[in-house]
């Protein structure tokens, strides 16, 4: 997977190995592989980055970010020229009782960590007491559900092309079970085996196979691991990244064509929806019902 996705990264934006200076590795692992020190990978998977410096970072679900914010301040510090930022996973390796309790090491363990029905079972907590404080958001965790699930169908790398729709996502079945109430199968992101990469560097003319952006502003904000600590209805960290960010980008929310947020589970979506500013605290739903998102 590191090879492939490697390699073609580099293809599009018309470099080989060769032309790169320093490499990121964002790998959370775990425990899914007994295998760790994941930036000596990189050189098993390519041989010609046999020397080149490579790092591993792991920062639970924002582990990509951490490698990408990494990649950029080497770049924008002048320490090197061209760097390649490559995240992966490989989660199928374990059965699947032990998938959501290798993910809960992501939660504060000493409190956290036997919470039943492992990682689902943080967020269907979270979404318990959010529905006893703003109302049953059913509704809106299925239509969130089904819309990302019908965006798959026209992603050729996702991992289940398959538009469910809503009354699949909304009601509990066979195929969906409820799995950390009030969460359903459907409002659970995949387990997947996983590769992605992208090259950063400065401003270039050279001719490029791929699709390039351009980057206008990064922020990074954390809080308190443990729950118990913080608002579990409100995601004030990314909030305040979100504020950050768009600040230094000049730029308002609404000058916004696209974005792309973290969703491992539905209701992570819906209080992005709040962070982001793009509904009040307590109305996330409308961000899905009002046809925003």
């Amino acid at each position: 997977m590191i090879r492939e996705a490697g390699l073609e990264a580099l293809k599009k934006a018309g470099l080989g190995p060769g032309d790169i200076d320093g490499i990121f590795i964002g790998h959370f692992n775990g425990g899914f592989l007994r295998q760790d020190f994941s930036a000596s990978l990189a050189s098993l998977a390519v041989p010609e980055f046999r020397h080149t410096p490579a790092v591993r970072l792991e920062n639970a679900c924002a582990t990509g970010s951490a490698a990408i914010w990494a990649a950029l301040d080497a770049i924008e510090s002048g320490r090197i020229k061209r760097g390649l930022v490559l995240g992966f996973e490989k989660m199928n390796t374990l059965p699947s009782h032990e998938i959501g309790q290798t993910l809960l090491r992501c939660s504060y363990v000493r409190e956290e960590g036997e919470t039943p029905g492992g990682f689902a079972g943080v967020f269907g907590s979270i979404a318990g007491e959010y529905f006893e404080r703003y109302g049953d958001q059913s509704d809106a965790l299925a239509m969130i559900a089904a819309k990302n699930h019908k965006n798959g169908t026209v992603n050729p790398y996702v991992h289940l092309r398959k538009d469910f729709g809503f009354e699949f996502c909304r009601n509990p079945s066979e195929k969906n079970p409820v799995v950390a109430s009030p969460l359903k199968r459907s409002d659970c992101s995949m387990v997947s085996d996983g590769a992605a990469a992208l090259v950063i560097e400065p401003n270039t003319s050279r001719s490029l196979e791929g699709p390039s952006v351009r980057w206008r502003s990064r922020a990074q904000i954390n809080d308190f691991l443990p729950l118990s600590q913080r608002d579990r209805t409100c995601f004030e960290g990314a909030s305040r990244a979100w504020k950050s960010a768009l600040k230094l980008a000049e730029l308002r929310l609404e000058e916004l064509d696209f974005v792309e947020t973290h969703d491992c589970f539905t209701i992570a979506e819906l209080l992005e929806y709040e962070a982001m500013g793009l509904a009040e605290q307590g109305q996330g739903a409308r961000g899905v019902s009002e046809g925003l998102t």
